[in-house]
């Protein structure tokens, strides 16, 4: 009963933590930590944990930037739940900060072209324009999630892992192949 509640905790607070640092860096377009801290959580946590946080997050997201609309909500909870849907299953081995890198860097443009279908049904945009036009946001979004992987994975990592372990909520003991 004690870990489950103090599992709840922690998923509140890393959900708060991941809505925080996104809001804050809200002011510049698609670039943000969130790829990085999904990425980190998914490896501490591990999958199921980091699904509920994704969605918990998307559904926070949209309700304080007043945007709950389907067009939005939907591709962004895909988006942000293939992290760590993807991370647990075909990229289970990519564990070092250089894997994970080049897998934020190529998320950014997932991310943007889940968006696609969704604007280009509500607004009908052609698919095309939308789709070049979104391209440098896609760009820095990669370039944004990779640096920050890059920079911050492993050092947050150990932290965090060390600091956890000692609760036993780790999913499974994970190392970093540096």
């Amino acid at each position: 009963m004690t870990k489950s509640i103090f599992e709840l905790a922690l998923i509140a607070i890393f959900t708060g933590i991941l809505f925080a640092v996104e809001q804050v860096l809200a002011f510049i377009p698609n670039v943000q930590l969130t790829v990085f801290l999904l990425i980190l959580y998914t490896r501490i946590f591990g999958g199921k944990k980091t699904f509920f946080i994704a969605l918990l997050h998307t559904l926070m997201d949209n309700i304080y930037n007043g945007t709950l609309m389907m067009h939005m909500v939907i591709p962004m909870a895909i988006a942000w739940s293939l992290i760590p849907l993807m991370l647990s299953t075909i990229f289970k081995r990519f564990n070092s900060s250089v894997s994970l890198a080049l897998f934020a860097f190529l998320f950014g443009f997932l991310y943007g072209m889940i968006f696609i279908p969704f604007s280009v049904f509500t607004y009908g945009y052609p698919l095309w324009a939308y789709y070049l036009s979104d391209l440098p946001f896609e760009l820095m979004m990669g370039i944004s999630g990779a640096l920050s992987v890059a920079i911050l994975y492993q050092p947050v990592y150990l932290i965090l892992n060390k600091e956890l372990s000692q609760y036993h909520l780790l999913e499974e003991k994970r190392y970093i192949n540096d």
